[in-house]
């Protein structure tokens, strides 16, 4: 009866067991599909959840996932490391496939801060983010330009159009006279470069903007602070990525001149306004009027120079890994021909990372970054430069002279030959080897602290020659002998920190805690040696191959070092009070004595009011938080390597007992005294996110004030020496910056981003010093001033009111005595505005002209997909500033004053005459009497620009049609770079930082080579 009932139960067991899985095969429901990110590109490793439950999968390789649903059980969660986590309910066909958004933007964001990072919401500095996609939006190896209107607050200028030339960025304005470069931190190296990393090696930027997010850099932040990450492996299947693209580029505008016609018609004119008409048996006179007779265009030396430029950009990347090791390492190859002949760059990239997980409580890793480069240096000097030659050269002269078998020689204008000086970059050479290498560990050593260690290292050299070899055109166009300049460079660096960092978080509190200390050096050498009657073969173009025993030879060294100690405190209560303090205290070789320590200090809090319980019921609202911060940050650059003693140079001569000696002397006076120059810095702000975070607005007020700046305070010029430099000089920076963005949409999904900043500079104090004048050009002399109360610098000149239409308006120029105030004006000529009334036009009367700041600066972009398709726009732009057009004196000058007759832009058609005297363009004149071509407001123009930066159309193909090749991603696209610009400027390019990289110089165009319009084609490809 027993075994009876056993068995009985047994089936009875197994029966319910079986009505059971019964059961759960009708209320249960599996649900399979393939997940991809925005551009259908499958992403492996996602976890798919069901809500409410601990089932879980993992999609594979393949972006595929299979789960089942229990009864009941309605909705999948969809999750992944930089993607915002869906939530779906399960479809009814048991197939659901699902693309992931980006989660840029989104406030569980983490951005890195000075040695750590913290997520967005817990921010209480100003600090703004650009992630990798928008930094290789445009087709460029510069990352700093890359930045180029993405970021308010943050000004990034082109050098130049020339390939290679680098771009300029200040944040939240100039900071000093001496230097305002910002710091960049790489995967957490200090260097003042990033050349070194290609745009696609680069996974986010963060710009430390205000000074208590700046001041854990100490004197190495005042300028601002830009921290990269770059791409790193990740735990999964090894993937490869192959990004490649090519393009052409041409310049976006070239200046209207005139033909050789019109040009010839010029020049007679000028004579015939003097009265003195040009003697009919004269060479030129026949030269002019053949020319005219014959309706003849001449030679369009833009056309000369330029060309029409192939570009391209290679790169192939391989990451993966597992929980103990994780890769990636990157190749990539960029060639640029340029739009002016012969200034051609190569450049090639390699970037490796390899982290390490040794244990549980210890990680490590290393990375490395090279590159190499070769290049055409372009030549942009005002005389013998090839744009500005290509301007100013008379259209009558060729090219090549068929008949000499030899340059033509523009023996009209005085110029050189531009095509020659193009054909000359040839011989332009330089080539440099970039090295990066860091290796780190850390360590936990209990729950909450941990160690971190990290040694970097950094090696450039580089390598520049230039023959100018032997020629002879004419008398006053000629080489009597070839020379080779050769140059050596290098640079050395190391940096070592170590820091703890501790956590802990309860209910309420959040702490965080740090502190570290840092030891640097870097030093610099270079050589260089000039070496003449070098042959013109390749093969035999070294010093070494010198037919002369002449050579001229110049060094330069230095060598500095900096030692550091600094920390931090972060603490958050209940996510509503944040509070961070932070102080860093640093030692720098290049000061004496007490002055060599400085203490930089920050503060700042915030307030999250949208985590009070008054705001619960404001449902729209999902972000309201105000920031403040204050901090003083030094600027360690502003001082030369040995600006605390007495300079002296070399090769001078001197006699002692009859005899010539050669000797030093002093250049420029010491000042042991010298000390940190220091940048204070208020901020105020304030973050407001809508409809769980789509749309977000963020607010920044801020004071930046510079104290103790360094300047040269004047000293009689009898001391034979030039001025010491004193901390006598302030500075203020005043501004508003605004950030908004919008996302949303289902098949069509789109983002829209908009950035726009105010700021205002001003001199506040020289040290008593009188203004200081310069941004020199040429015969026309200074263009600009520094002094206290007015922006550094501004545009300082006369003012003009017109020319002089009538013999009424010339007879009414008189001053209170009736005498004329422009004595050898003539009708025609520029009449200049007598200002301080004294009845002449001399230097009292110059002016306020404008200055290179812009009111305002801004950026916009839009990114839409729809299905597979996807359009990216990005528009950039400044308003209100003025830019000095220099070449005016080339190109709009009606005379030979300046010793022969430049080509003429097309506005000198319009010039005065007495057939036409309501033109405003001054007269043609031979003699110029009246100095039409002084500096004045004549020169200044409105550089205010909007720029169509990008605009980029791409295809990525569906999943299922990629599976048969077994690639996980492919995207198409096709894009154009700087497509239209809208600017009243009428220089080559509105886009102007300063010449010859002088500050004093800021807003000065010379012929600056132009940035071109190109377009391109694409691909990207993921297996």
């Amino acid at each position: 009866m027993r075994n009876l009932n056993k068995r009985c139960f047994l089936i009875l067991a197994f029966l319910f067991c079986a009505y059971l899985t019964a059961l759960a095969q009708v209320s249960s429901k599996s649900i399979s599909g393939i997940v991809t990110d925005e551009k259908g590109i499958a992403l492996s490793g996602v976890t798919v959840s069901v809500k409410g439950t601990n089932i879980t999968v993992i999609s594979d390789k393949d972006g595929k996932y299979a789960i089942t649903l229990p009864e009941k059980s309605k909705k999948l969660v969809f999750s992944y490391v930089g993607m915002q986590s869906e939530e779906m309910i399960a479809a009814k066909s048991g197939s659901q496939n699902i693309s992931l958004k980006s989660s840029a933007g989104m406030l569980s964001d983490f951005v890195v801060v000075g040695y750590g990072t913290v997520r967005k919401k817990d921010l209480t500095g100003a600090v703004g983010s650009i992630k990798s996609d928008q930094i290789t939006q445009v087709a460029t190896t510069d990352v700093v330009q890359a930045m180029q209107g993405r970021i308010a607050g943050v000004q990034v200028i082109a050098n130049s159009g020339e390939p290679g030339s680098g771009a300029q960025i200040r944040i939240r304005g100039i900071g000093s006279i001496n230097g305002s470069d910002p710091i960049y931190v790489v995967d957490g190296y200090q260097t003042g470069d990033i050349s070194f990393l290609a745009p696609g090696d680069i996974e986010s930027i963060d710009v430390l903007k205000d000074a208590s997010a700046t001041a854990i850099y100490g004197s190495r932040g005042a300028n601002g602070v830009v921290l990269v990450t770059t791409k790193k492996g990740k735990k999964g299947p090894v993937k490869f990525v192959v990004d490649s693209y090519v393009g052409n580029q041409k310049a976006w505008r070239t200046i209207p001149m005139v033909n050789a016609t019109e040009y010839a018609n010029l020049v007679l004119q000028g004579y015939a306004n003097d009265g003195n008409p040009l003697d009919t048996s004269s060479q030129l006179y026949t030269r002019l009027n053949y020319v005219r007779q014959n309706n003849y265009h001449g030679t369009n030396w833009q056309d000369e120079v330029m060309q029409s430029g192939f570009m391209q950009n290679h790169s192939l990347s391989i990451a993966g890994g597992n929980d103990q090791n994780r890769f990636r390492l990157s190749g990539t190859y960029f060639t640029q021909d340029g739009i002016v002949r012969n200034s051609s760059m190569k450049k090639y990239f390699l970037n490796f990372s390899n982290d390490l997980t040794i244990n549980k409580w210890l990680t490590a890793g290393i990375s490395g970054a090279f590159t190499h480069f070769d290049k055409n240096y372009y030549n942009s000097d005002l005389y013998s430069g090839v744009l500005t030659t290509a301007l100013a050269a008379d259209p009558l002269t060729a090219a090549w002279d068929k008949i000499t078998h030899n340059w033509g020689r523009a023996d009209i204008s005085y110029t050189n030959n531009p095509a020659r000086a193009v054909d000359e970059l040839k011989n332009n050479k330089g080539y440099g080897n970039y090295i990066v290498a860091n290796a780190w560990a850390e360590a936990k050593i209990i729950k909450g602290l941990s160690f971190k260690s990290q040694i970097g290292t950094s090696l450039n050299s580089g390598h520049n020659t230039s023959y100018s070899p032997q020629f002879f055109i004419a008398v006053d166009e000629a080489r009597d002998q070839s020379s080779l300049w050769e140059r050596r460079s290098e640079s050395k660096s190391w940096l070592w920190t170590n820091y703890l960092n501790y956590t802990k978080t309860t209910q309420k509190h959040n702490i965080g805690a740090m502190v570290g200390t840092e030891l640097q050096q870097s030093s610099y050498n270079d050589f260089s040696a000039t070496g003449y009657n070098v042959p013109a073969d390749k093969d035999l173009m070294y010093l070494s191959s010198s037919q002369s025993t002449d050579f001229t030879v110049s060094s330069n060294q230095s060598q500095t070092s900096m030692q550091s100690f600094f920390g931090r405190v972060n603490y958050g209560f209940d996510s509503k009070y944040l509070l961070t303090a932070t102080v860093r205290y640093d030692g720098s070789s290049k000061f004496l004595g007490n002055n060599r320590w400085g203490v930089f200090p920050s503060f700042a809090g915030a307030w999250v009011l949208s985590n009070e319980s008054f705001m619960q019921n404001f449902k729209p609202l999902s972000l309201f938080k105000i920031r403040a911060g204050w901090g003083r940050v030094g600027n360690e650059q502003s001082a030369n390597a040995y600006g605390y003693v007495t300079s002296v140079s070399g090769n001078n001569i001197y006699v002692f007992n009859d005899q010539l000696q050669q000797g030093f002397a002093p250049t420029t006076l010491s000042n042991p005294e010298l000390k940190w120059e220091v940048n204070q810095q208020t901020n105020v702000g304030a973050d407001i996110n809508f409809m769980q975070n789509r749309l977000s607005f963020t607010a920044d007020y801020f004071d930046r004030q510079t104290k103790n700046m360094i300047v040269s305070v004047p000293i009689p010029s009898y001391v034979g020496a030039g001025a010491p430099r004193v901390n006598a000089g302030t500075m203020s920076n005043k501004g508003f910056e605004f950030t908004g963005s919008y996302s949303g949409g289902n098949q069509l999904k789109y983002r829209v981003g908009a950035n726009i900043s105010f700021i205002k500079n001003k001199i506040t104090n020289l040290g008593g010093g009188a203004p200081q004048d310069g941004g020199g050009i040429g015969k026309i002399g200074n263009t600009t001033r520094t002094q206290v109360g007015m922006p550094f610098p501004y545009f300082y000149g006369l003012k003009t009111d017109g020319i002089f239409n009538t013999q009424e308006e010339l007879d009414a120029h008189k001053n209170k005595d009736g005498l004329a105030i422009q004595p050898n004006a003539h009708l025609g000529d520029v009449k200049f505005i007598d200002v301080n009334g004294d009845g002449k036009i001399d230097d009292l009367d110059k002016q306020n002209l404008g200055n290179p700041y812009p009111d305002f600066q801004y950026g916009f972009n839009a990114d839409l997909s729809y299905k597979g398709f996807d359009l990216r726009i990005f528009i950039q732009g400044v308003q209100g500033n003025s830019i000095i057009n220099g070449m005016n004196w080339n190109t709009r000058n009606g005379s030979n004053a300046g010793g022969g007759w430049n080509n003429f832009e097309t506005i000198r058609r319009e010039s005065w005459t007495a057939a036409s005297p309501k033109n405003n363009q001054p007269r043609m004149t031979a003699s110029d009497p009246n100095n039409n071509m002084r500096f004045s407001d004549r020169y200044v123009m409105d550089g205010s620009y909007l720029r169509l930066k990008n605009v980029q159309l791409g295809y990525s193909l569906p999943t299922h049609l990629l599976n048969n090749l077994k690639v996980s991603g492919l995207r198409i696209y096709v894009a154009a770079d700087n497509l239209f610009t809208l600017t009243r400027y009428e220089g080559f390019d509105p886009e102007i930082g300063s010449y010859y990289g002088n500050p004093y110089s800021y807003g000065v165009d010379v012929g600056t080579y132009p940035q071109s319009r190109t377009f391109r084609a694409g691909i990207s490809l993921n297996f």
